[in-house]
């Protein structure tokens, strides 16, 4: 058998010697044919200069490096007109000119590199007995040429984050083979334009309601059809509906009110009236932290009240936003919104004790009111912490400040209920998070936020109104029902929501948009 069967790579070599260690392979190999040809002129020699050993590292067999000691010979040019008197043979299947490696070992190390990256490439190619460093496997990756698409029929167009929230770039899919085409450095309808004369021949383009991209594509591809996706057509009605929760921010906390109202009420029928008979309480001082939370509530509700009195006294946003040193879109959005918008609560950090906070629970409704007993039951079971955590949490369960004295006995004595652990306050959610609340289905919900969920619905008649023509445009989008659009576009317009009206401002029985963009679901 030849060793090029076994061996595409070493066609027109001869085996020499072979050589095996531990940990090492080595192949000697030499041309076979008497002549080579000069790499200027091409015209092929016979007169041998001298000869020198080439050395290359190959594939490794059998998770052994393999090591390729080539015969090189340097030969003269026949040509005298050539300028090349003297040159070495040379082996375009093998290696490149002046290479340490084979073609196919540099092949594997560019897979790897653009598979995971350098650094991770360099561990996982030393596992499969590769050698190359992060910064070998960084320059194949870089050596390897881009691929040549053709230029497609439909075009999708969108941007892509170089990083989040500072730069954005645009990205081009050919939609009929999914793939990513080109990669554009900004997002401006300059260089969409420009692209798009470079490559003629789109008839489609699918984008976002982006004024840049609308211009763009108009300017570069007049003839192409502007369609709106799927995904940027919900997306945009999601957007509708944040807004107008973000107008509507005070209804986000009375919903979290009549939660709690709800749960006070279901609390006050489970406890007996003996348990429920308690002293009133001295109410405490605000500590230092209510005192400065109270502080920056004041500040923003000030700054809110200023920027409605400059409206109010006919100042633009663009005045009012220099005059009291803020943003226009802070402006903008204090302006849309009905009452003072609240921040939005820090998220909970997890907890070494949250996988005990059910038996926990269980421990206190069944009358354990002592903090240190509790930990004692919690360390049994595995708990690590220590009992001031413990204490600390079911702080928020007692109805008043504890007693002096010696420690409550553990058991409350026979025939007396104990009051059960007062749940926490309902955390108002914000326009988005309430935005992706009433859009999931409710079965998806769990009961807290089910109830929040109606309670919020219940609130208020446009928030109701928005959420239902949210709920028909996506099922009439998901299901591609385009019969179906037209009379939503009539119920949008007679909802008199400002939001929706801004979103479905087209001419009746039609389906541009006003950037130009038409709306198919085939």
């Amino acid at each position: 058998m030849r060793l090029a069967a076994l061996v595409p790579h070493f066609a027109g070599l001869r085996l020499l010697e072979f050589s095996v260690a531990t940990d090492l392979l080595t192949f000697v190999l030499a041309p076979t044919r008497r002549t080579a040809p000069c790499p200027n002129c091409r015209r092929r020699s016979a007169r041998r200069h001298s000869q020198y050993t080439r050395t290359l590292v190959d594939l490794p067999w059998g998770g052994r490096p393999v090591r390729i000691c080539l015969r090189v010979r340097r030969f003269r040019c026949r040509n005298n007109a050539c300028s090349r008197k003297i040159f070495a043979e040379r082996f375009p299947k093998l290696a490149a000119v002046k290479a340490r490696r084979t073609l196919p070992q540099y092949e594997a190390l560019a897979e790897f590199g653009l598979a995971v990256g350098g650094a991770a490439g360099a561990r996982l190619a030393r596992g499969q007995g590769l050698i190359g460093s992060r910064r070998t496997i960084l320059r194949a990756v870089q050596a390897t040429p881009m691929p040549t698409f053709p230029t497609p029929r439909i075009l999708g167009v969108d941007d892509w984050a170089k990083k989040r929230g500072q730069t954005y770039g645009t990205i081009l899919v050919d939609l009929e083979r999914h793939r990513v085409i080109d990669l554009l450095e900004d997002r401006t309808a300059a260089s969409l334009t420009r692209w798009l004369h470079e490559h003629s021949g789109v008839e489609v383009i699918a984008r976002d309601r982006a004024g840049a991209y609308a211009e763009g594509a108009r300017q570069g591809a007049p003839n192409a059809v502007q369609i709106a996706d799927r995904f940027h057509l919900l997306a945009n009605v999601g957007e509708v509906l944040e807004r107008i929760l973000a107008r509507k921010h005070s209804r986000l906390r009375e919903a979290a009110v009549a939660v709690d109202r709800l749960v006070a009420e279901e609390t006050r029928t489970a406890v007996t009236e003996a348990n429920s008979e308690a002293p009133p309480g001295e109410s405490k001082p605000l500590t230092r932290s209510q005192r400065e939370r109270q502080a920056r509530q004041d500040r923003r509700q000030a700054r809110y009240d200023a920027v409605h009195e400059l409206a109010n006294q006919g100042w633009g946003i663009q005045t009012i936003a220099r005059h009291l040193g803020m943003g226009r879109k802070t402006v903008r959005r204090l302006l849309r919104a009905e009452s003072l918008p609240e921040p939005c609560p820090p998220r909970r950090r997890p907890s070494i004790l949250d996988p005990h906070i059910a038996f926990l629970q269980e421990r206190w409704t069944n009358g354990c009111h002592n903090a240190r007993a509790l930990w004692t039951e919690l360390s049994a079971r595995g708990f690590t912490g220590s009992p001031a955590i413990v204490r600390q949490y079911v702080a928020q369960w007692r109805p008043g400040p504890g007693r002096s004295g010696p420690p409550a006995r553990g058991v409350l004595p026979a025939g007396r209920l104990s009051i059960p652990p007062r749940k926490p306050p309902t955390r108002a959610l914000s326009p988005r998070q309430a935005r992706w609340l009433l859009l999931r289905p409710p079965t998806e919900c769990g009961s807290d936020k089910y109830v929040y969920r109606e309670q919020l619905l219940q609130t208020d008649a446009e928030i109701e109104l928005a959420y239902t023509l949210a709920v028909e445009f996506e099922d009439l989008i998901r299901g591609r029902e385009c019969d179906k659009l037209a009379p939503w576009l009539d119920r949008a317009r007679e909802s008199g929501l400002p939001e929706f009206l801004e979103c479905a401002g087209v001419g009746a029985g039609s389906s541009r948009g006003r950037s130009g963009v038409e709306v198919r679901m085939e």
